[in-house]
């Protein structure tokens, strides 16, 4: 019964393989031919089991013959095996269309006398007896089996396929293992030693080859075996460890502490049995670590922790911006921890390569993108997975590849990552699969943030360049401006002294016409003489007006400060300007509060006073114009108000700029410069205090200043030549009959004679 139970065990395990394989890829011609070759073991087995069990001579006989043909049925299935492994079709070769007619002519002979010609009963043991031919049968077995061993060796020395490589070995083995010892006991032991029990155990014979054979075509990573023999070595370990340990403990125990004790246990044996037990117990769980720890040493020598793996590749993308650091660093992490051979990034962009990245190859490879487009479809595509001669197993054979494994983000192709073989000489494992699977979205997220942070960057650097191009060119203009603006200035400067001396002669001689110097005149010429004083007063002023604002820009504008009677100077500008308001109809009103006495420089305060109370006049069409001087703290103020067009409040921004002047008064007053308000806003800083100034169209008009009584003012050594100027040109028409003489000989002797 115990033959009967191991023999059916085995068959089924053969039956249990066979059909694994099988149903993983029925169309495929390997795993075919594998199922028939169990298949035939099965029967084999049985068959065996048999012609053990019967008792004639007769059935003995019949069924030993039929041992030797399905011996040879499975010994043909086994050469078939090896030519067509691994590739899923059947290929005709000179070798296969021959050797079937041998063994159909083998397979005949063994059903005759030729290999088994009787039976011998002599001696009380029954026999078969060999017929005459079993020479030739025995010569078949061992070339068909050499055959297929042979055929398997070439396979695999020239397979270039880590994987397949691995799968023939695993073959090769059991090959060996079986059939070396089919062999020794079948035919040695039986034959040579007449010992024919050994039969019994045939199909166990059969285990090696056919395990190892429909693990190593089912199995694709074979990382697993390496676990589950080192589990097994573990466990046995222990087990064995443990074994020992308690054997070894229960027979010291009864016979040195208890020699005496006869078959009933006494206490302090239970209690001694029960301590130990406790004891392998407690140390079941530590023992098995530290067996481990040491047999994963050997098994996993070239292994690594995927935690930390992962870790390390999250915080590198994690902490890496730039996009060639961060593809080098993660290729350098996955070539030293999971020991690959190569990589090489390729990443895409518009359906163009965008950028590359490799690490282990000796050339740079040329790529196509239509080849990487390719891989990125069907997820990870693994060398060994592929079907023979498929497109993407020669994309990857191109590029010198085992594994490209995709980068998509939001299902665009974002490039793919090319692995070679493993350097340690292992193929890829489940656990590295599921690795690339965990980093292949991580991957392709930093890689856009790398390439995001890689544009803004060119985007900065072309900015910057073309700030730079354009600063440069502004610079050029600016520079070109200043130029310009320094000729105009050197022109208005030399203008201006050119213009001044002979207008302050004309305007010197007409005001003695006006008093009667060179005769009486009539009384239509005095109005025309009048006139023409009023022009060269308001000429001489711009031309005053227009060398202020050159030595302004050219720092020659200085302040000759002393102290003066602020309400007594704005009384007297108010006297020049009341007949200029009387034509118009506008009364000026003074309200001067008090005796203010002012550290400045009195010329060029005179010069805003009048400009203010000047501009009211000008631009008040009706009403009257309010003055006031007043004290206000440390501070003198004045202030001149007005009910005239007022400023628009969009323009009053650009009001005490050099040469503006707001749309409405250049409607009512075209000849304007708009240099007063801008050289009082500089004279009212030049003292240290600040314009006052608020305004509404069409209400009218605030202007004034607020300077400190005691400015600190750097006094010059020497008199400013535009306080010169603007002097002697103020005292011309008010000057004695004999200052008129030296200022008028003065002149005309400065006047050019040409």
């Amino acid at each position: 019964m115990i033959l009967l139970a191991v023999t059916i065990t085995i068959l089924l395990i053969n039956t249990l393989l066979g059909y694994l394989v099988l149903v993983r890829n029925y169309k495929s011609g390997s795993n075919l031919i594998f199922f028939l070759i169990t298949f035939a073991f099965s029967l084999l087995g049985l068959v065996n089991y048999i012609s053990i069990r019967v008792t004639s001579p007769d059935s003995i006989l019949l069924w030993a013959r039929w041992v030797m043909a399905l011996a040879t049925l499975h010994t043909f299935l086994l050469v078939v095996f090896a030519s067509v492994f691994p590739q899923k079709k059947f290929q005709i070769n000179k070798f296969l269309a021959v050797y079937p007619i041998s063994f159909l002519a083998i397979f005949a002979m063994s059903l005759t006398s030729l290999v088994f010609k009787g039976i011998d009963v002599s001696g009380g043991k029954i026999t078969v007896m060999p017929g005459s031919l079993i020479p030739l049968y025995g010569a078949w077995v061992i070339f068909s089996v050499v055959a297929a061993f042979i055929i398997l060796f070439k396979k695999y020395r020239r397979s270039a396929n880590r994987l397949e490589k691995l799968q023939l070995k695993y073959i090769i083995a059991g090959l060996i293992i079986t059939y070396t010892t089919l062999f020794t006991m079948n035919f040695i032991i039986v034959n040579v030693f007449k010992y024919t029990d050994i039969v019994k155990l045939t199909p166990l014979f059969t285990l090696p080859f056919i395990f190892l054979s429909a693990y190593a075509i089912i199995k694709h990573r074979f990382m697993d075996i390496r676990m589950v023999a080192a589990r097994s070595v573990v466990f046995a370990v222990l087990l064995s460890l443990i074994g020992f340990i308690y054997t070894f403990s229960m027979l010291w125990t009864d016979r040195v502490m208890f020699p005496t004790s006869g078959s009933v246990l006494s206490v302090w044996q239970i209690l001694f049995r029960a301590a130990l037990t406790l004891f392998i117990i407690f140390s079941f769980q530590p023992l098995k670590r530290w067996i481990g720890k040491r047999t994963d040493r050997i098994f996993f020598k070239q292994s690594y922790d995927p935690e930390k793996l992962l870790d390390e590749l999250s915080h590198t993308m994690a902490s890496s911006i730039v996009l060639i650091e961060l593809l080098f660093k993660v290729m350098n992490i996955l070539i030293d921890k999971m020991k690959v051979s190569k990589g090489f990034f390729i990443l895409l962009k518009d359906g163009e390569v965008y950028t590359t990245q490799g690490i282990g190859y000796k050339k740079n490879l040329r790529v196509n993108p239509k080849d990487i487009e390719a891989l990125t479809h069907d997820g990870i595509c693994i060398y060994d997975d592929l079907e023979e001669g498929s497109h993407l197993k020669q994309i990857l054979k191109k590029y010198d590849a085992y594994i490209a494994q995709p980068l998509k983000n939001d299902n665009r192709i974002t490039g793919v990552l090319l692995l070679g073989d493993k350097s340690s000489g292992d193929i890829y494992s489940k656990q590295d699969i599921r690795i690339f699977e965990i980093i292949g979205p991580q991957i392709s997220v930093a890689i856009e943030n790398a390439k995001s942070y890689e544009e803004i960057q060119k985007f900065n650097t072309v900015l910057r360049s073309e700030v730079k191009k354009a600063t440069s060119e502004l610079e050029t203009a600016n520079e070109n401006l200043r130029e310009l603006d320094k000729a105009k200035d050197e022109f208005i400067t030399m203008a201006s002294h050119q213009l001044r001396t002979p207008l302050t002669a004309i305007k010197g001689y007409l005001s003695m016409l006006l008093e009667g110097d060179a005769g009486e005149i009539k009384v239509g010429q005095y109005e025309f003489v009048e006139e023409a004083y009023s022009g060269a007063t308001r000429m001489v002023a711009l031309i005053n007006d227009l060398l202020n604002v050159s030595r302004m820009e050219t720092g020659k504008f200085f302040l000759e400060p002393t102290e003066f009677e602020l309400t007594k100077m704005v009384e007297e500008e108010i006297k020049q300007l009341e007949k200029t308001a009387r034509d118009k109809g506008l009364k000026v009103v003074f309200e001067g509060r008090g005796k203010i006495n002012l550290y400045a420089d009195e010329m060029k305060v005179r010069q805003v006073v009048m400009n203010f109370i000047d501009n009211a006049i000008y631009y008040t069409l009706q009403g009257k114009i309010k003055v006031k001087a007043y004290k206000e703290g440390k501070n003198a103020c004045f202030e001149v108000t007005d009910n005239g067009i007022g400023v628009p409040k969009e323009q009053q921004k650009n009001l005490f700029t050099k040469f503006y002047r707001a749309e409405n008064a250049r409607r009512t007053r075209p000849d304007g410069t708009g240099l007063g308000l801008f050289m009082a806003k500089k004279v009212v800083e030049d003292h240290n205090g600040e314009i006052i100034f608020h305004s509404e169209e069409g209400v009218g008009s605030t202007f004034g200043f607020r300077l400190p009584i005691a400015a600190k003012i750097k006094k010059q050594d020497h008199l400013a030549e535009a306080a010169k100027n603007v002097a002697a040109e103020t005292k011309v028409a008010d000057a004695p009959r004999q200052e008129k003489d030296e200022i008028i000989k003065k002149n005309k002797e400065a006047v050019p004679t040409s």
